[in-house]
Protein backbone atom coordinates (compact mmCIF):
# COMPACT_ATOMS: atom_id res chain seq x y z
CA UNK A 1 0.00 0.00 0.00
CA UNK A 2 0.86 3.49 -0.95
CA UNK A 3 -0.11 6.18 0.69
CA UNK A 4 0.29 10.51 0.41
CA UNK A 5 -1.21 13.45 1.32
CA UNK A 6 -4.24 12.76 -1.48
CA UNK A 7 -5.17 9.22 0.93
CA UNK A 8 -3.85 9.91 4.57
CA UNK A 9 -5.91 11.76 6.77
CA UNK A 10 -5.40 13.30 10.48
CA UNK A 11 -8.38 14.17 12.00
CA UNK A 12 -8.04 17.42 14.63
CA UNK A 13 -10.08 20.23 15.84
CA UNK A 14 -8.56 23.60 14.90
CA UNK A 15 -7.49 24.54 18.37
CA UNK A 16 -6.37 21.32 19.16
CA UNK A 17 -2.67 22.68 17.93
CA UNK A 18 -0.49 20.85 20.86
CA UNK A 19 -2.01 17.40 19.20
CA UNK A 20 -1.11 18.93 16.11
CA UNK A 21 2.28 19.65 16.70
CA UNK A 22 3.21 16.32 18.75
CA UNK A 23 1.31 14.00 15.28
CA UNK A 24 3.96 16.54 13.02
CA UNK A 25 7.01 15.10 15.05
CA UNK A 26 5.60 11.60 14.28
CA UNK A 27 4.53 12.26 10.69
CA UNK A 28 7.90 13.42 10.17
CA UNK A 29 9.65 10.81 12.20
CA UNK A 30 8.58 8.25 9.69
CA UNK A 31 8.02 10.63 6.20
CA UNK A 32 4.70 10.58 6.42
CA UNK A 33 3.04 13.36 3.42
CA UNK A 34 -0.42 14.06 5.37
CA UNK A 35 -3.33 15.73 5.34
CA UNK A 36 -5.38 17.31 8.37
CA UNK A 37 -8.85 17.15 7.72
CA UNK A 38 -10.49 19.84 10.25
CA UNK A 39 -12.62 18.39 12.75
CA UNK A 40 -16.83 18.64 13.17
CA UNK A 41 -17.74 20.17 16.38
CA UNK A 42 -21.37 20.05 17.97
CA UNK A 43 -22.17 22.99 15.74
CA UNK A 44 -21.46 21.85 12.56
CA UNK A 45 -22.94 18.94 12.02
CA UNK A 46 -24.73 17.79 8.34
CA UNK A 47 -25.50 14.07 9.33
CA UNK A 48 -28.80 12.93 11.44
CA UNK A 49 -27.24 10.71 14.25
CA UNK A 50 -28.65 8.42 16.77
CA UNK A 51 -30.37 10.37 19.76
CA UNK A 52 -29.41 8.73 22.64
CA UNK A 53 -25.52 9.86 21.38
CA UNK A 54 -23.80 12.87 22.86
CA UNK A 55 -22.86 16.27 21.20
CA UNK A 56 -19.08 15.50 21.24
CA UNK A 57 -19.66 12.05 20.23
CA UNK A 58 -21.60 13.38 17.05
CA UNK A 59 -18.95 15.35 16.33
CA UNK A 60 -16.53 12.46 16.34
CA UNK A 61 -18.66 10.67 14.26
CA UNK A 62 -19.10 13.07 11.80
CA UNK A 63 -15.57 13.77 11.49
CA UNK A 64 -15.01 10.60 9.94
CA UNK A 65 -18.67 10.30 8.03
CA UNK A 66 -16.56 13.28 5.93
CA UNK A 67 -13.96 11.15 4.89
CA UNK A 68 -15.54 8.39 4.15
CA UNK A 69 -18.40 10.76 2.06
CA UNK A 70 -14.75 12.44 0.41
CA UNK A 71 -13.34 9.16 -0.31
CA UNK A 72 -16.47 7.95 -2.77
CA UNK A 73 -16.41 11.39 -4.48
CA UNK A 74 -13.07 11.23 -5.21
CA UNK A 75 -13.12 8.06 -6.08
CA UNK A 76 -10.01 7.37 -3.47
CA UNK A 77 -9.11 3.57 -3.55
CA UNK A 78 -8.53 3.09 0.32
CA UNK A 79 -7.36 6.06 2.56
CA UNK A 80 -5.45 5.71 6.01
CA UNK A 81 -7.84 8.23 8.57
CA UNK A 82 -6.36 9.33 12.07
CA UNK A 83 -6.93 10.89 14.93
CA UNK A 84 -4.35 13.33 16.54
CA UNK A 85 -3.94 11.07 19.52
CA UNK A 86 -2.39 7.88 17.43
CA UNK A 87 0.99 6.64 18.45
CA UNK A 88 2.58 4.64 16.00
CA UNK A 89 4.29 1.22 16.99
CA UNK A 90 8.30 1.93 15.27
CA UNK A 91 7.72 -0.96 12.84
CA UNK A 92 3.70 -0.25 11.96
CA UNK A 93 4.99 0.10 8.15
CA UNK A 94 7.22 -2.66 8.05
CA UNK A 95 3.81 -5.10 9.55
CA UNK A 96 1.29 -3.26 7.43
CA UNK A 97 3.64 -4.48 4.20
CA UNK A 98 3.13 -7.77 5.41
CA UNK A 99 -0.80 -7.67 4.63
CA UNK A 100 -0.88 -8.33 1.09
CA UNK A 101 1.75 -11.25 1.78
CA UNK A 102 -0.74 -13.04 4.35
CA UNK A 103 -4.32 -11.69 3.41
CA UNK A 104 -5.23 -12.51 0.29
CA UNK A 105 -8.30 -10.65 -0.07
CA UNK A 106 -8.93 -8.58 -3.05
CA UNK A 107 -11.98 -7.48 -1.14
CA UNK A 108 -11.24 -5.76 1.83
CA UNK A 109 -13.35 -3.57 3.46
CA UNK A 110 -10.92 -1.88 6.78
CA UNK A 111 -8.15 -2.91 8.78
CA UNK A 112 -7.89 -2.02 11.81
CA UNK A 113 -4.63 -0.47 13.00
CA UNK A 114 -5.73 0.39 16.67
CA UNK A 115 -8.40 -1.46 18.43
CA UNK A 116 -9.51 -2.82 21.78
CA UNK A 117 -9.27 -6.25 22.19
CA UNK A 118 -5.92 -8.83 21.83
CA UNK A 119 -5.88 -11.48 19.71
CA UNK A 120 -4.24 -14.78 19.34
CA UNK A 121 -2.09 -15.82 17.58
CA UNK A 122 0.11 -12.60 18.04
CA UNK A 123 2.38 -10.76 15.49
CA UNK A 124 0.25 -11.75 11.88
CA UNK A 125 -2.87 -10.11 10.20
CA UNK A 126 -6.41 -11.63 11.27
CA UNK A 127 -9.99 -11.00 10.82
CA UNK A 128 -11.22 -8.94 12.86
CA UNK A 129 -14.89 -9.13 15.43
CA UNK A 130 -15.77 -6.88 17.63
CA UNK A 131 -12.89 -4.32 17.07
CA UNK A 132 -13.40 -0.82 18.47
CA UNK A 133 -11.63 2.44 18.44
CA UNK A 134 -10.47 4.40 15.69
CA UNK A 135 -7.65 6.56 16.11
CA UNK A 136 -5.80 4.73 12.96
CA UNK A 137 -7.27 2.30 10.45
CA UNK A 138 -7.10 2.18 6.45
CA UNK A 139 -10.62 2.07 5.13
CA UNK A 140 -11.25 0.84 0.93
CA UNK A 141 -13.64 2.69 -1.06
CA UNK A 142 -16.38 -0.14 -1.05
CA UNK A 143 -16.09 0.15 2.73
CA UNK A 144 -16.90 3.10 2.87
CA UNK A 145 -19.74 2.48 1.00
CA UNK A 146 -20.59 0.38 2.78
CA UNK A 147 -20.82 1.85 6.30
CA UNK A 148 -22.79 5.43 4.35
CA UNK A 149 -25.37 2.96 2.82
CA UNK A 150 -25.79 1.00 6.13
CA UNK A 151 -26.35 4.28 8.58
CA UNK A 152 -27.48 7.62 6.08
CA UNK A 153 -30.26 9.49 8.57
CA UNK A 154 -29.28 6.99 11.65
CA UNK A 155 -25.56 7.32 12.01
CA UNK A 156 -23.89 6.46 15.33
CA UNK A 157 -20.37 6.53 17.11
CA UNK A 158 -17.16 5.88 14.47
CA UNK A 159 -16.10 2.93 16.04
CA UNK A 160 -19.47 1.26 16.45
CA UNK A 161 -20.33 1.47 12.74
CA UNK A 162 -16.98 0.13 12.27
CA UNK A 163 -17.98 -3.10 14.42
CA UNK A 164 -21.01 -3.39 12.27
CA UNK A 165 -18.75 -3.62 8.75
CA UNK A 166 -17.05 -5.66 10.62
CA UNK A 167 -19.94 -8.45 10.11
CA UNK A 168 -19.66 -8.21 6.66
CA UNK A 169 -16.22 -9.70 6.83
CA UNK A 170 -13.40 -8.85 5.01
CA UNK A 171 -12.28 -7.09 8.16
CA UNK A 172 -8.29 -7.74 9.45
CA UNK A 173 -6.56 -6.72 12.58
CA UNK A 174 -3.11 -7.42 13.93
CA UNK A 175 -1.70 -7.58 17.71
CA UNK A 176 -0.16 -6.15 19.06
CA UNK A 177 -1.61 -3.12 17.69
CA UNK A 178 0.01 -0.97 15.01
CA UNK A 179 -1.61 2.14 16.51
CA UNK A 180 -2.08 2.74 20.55
CA UNK A 181 -3.87 6.04 21.95
CA UNK A 182 -1.22 8.83 23.67
CA UNK A 183 -3.88 8.53 26.77
CA UNK A 184 -3.66 11.94 27.83
CA UNK A 185 -6.82 13.35 27.06
CA UNK A 186 -10.41 13.11 25.32
CA UNK A 187 -12.28 15.63 23.70
CA UNK A 188 -15.12 12.29 24.08
CA UNK A 189 -14.99 10.64 27.55
CA UNK A 190 -14.33 12.78 30.01
CA UNK A 191 -12.13 10.29 32.16
CA UNK A 192 -9.84 7.78 29.09
CA UNK A 193 -8.05 6.17 32.29
CA UNK A 194 -9.37 3.23 31.83
CA UNK A 195 -9.13 2.73 28.44
CA UNK A 196 -5.69 3.54 28.75
CA UNK A 197 -4.57 1.12 31.70
CA UNK A 198 -6.49 -1.33 29.43
CA UNK A 199 -3.81 -1.00 26.53
CA UNK A 200 -1.41 -1.02 28.95
CA UNK A 201 -2.42 -4.31 30.66
CA UNK A 202 -3.27 -6.71 27.49
CA UNK A 203 0.47 -5.42 26.36
CA UNK A 204 2.17 -6.30 29.37
CA UNK A 205 0.19 -9.71 29.08
CA UNK A 206 2.61 -10.42 26.04
CA UNK A 207 5.88 -8.57 27.55
CA UNK A 208 5.27 -5.96 24.72
CA UNK A 209 6.65 -2.65 26.21
CA UNK A 210 5.25 0.62 25.35
CA UNK A 211 9.03 1.96 24.20
CA UNK A 212 7.80 0.29 20.87
CA UNK A 213 5.74 3.16 20.37
CA UNK A 214 6.80 6.41 19.19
Amino acid sequence: MHFNKDNTFCISLVTATERQERMQQRFRGFGMDVTGWVAATPDTLVDTFHGAMRPSEKACAQSHISIWRFMVQENIEYALILEDDACFDKTWQIKLDQFSEQIRDNEWNVIMLNASESMTPRNTWLPAKEQYLTAGYILSQQGAKKLLEQFQGNFCSSDWMLTRLQQHGHSYCYFPWLIIQEGLESCIREDCGPDREKVVRLLKEIDYDLDHYL
